[in-house]
């Protein structure tokens, strides 16, 4: 398990890399200090707030025009 601070222009969230994640793309929270993160957000069980679940970690594609983008 991994904790990471993400922030962009609109702010910073705190976030984790759990077990499966870590193992998959904990590699590469160290080998590139910029990182394109996929996640979901998700409530908290008692409805007082959300998490961000990783989903991959990894070197940014070269994207022209690539910027933050949420879904929910």
């Amino acid at each position: 398990m991994k904790f990471l601070t993400l922030c962009d222009w609109t702010g910073m969230v705190e976030t984790e890399l759990f077990a499966r994640t870590y193992r998959s793309y904990g590699r590469a929270t160290v080998r590139y200090p910029v990182l394109e993160v996929t996640g979901r957000v998700e409530p908290f069980e008692n409805g007082r707030g959300q998490t961000l679940r990783v989903l991959r970690a990894g070197k940014p594609r070269n994207r022209p025009g690539a910027g933050v983008k949420a879904r929910s």
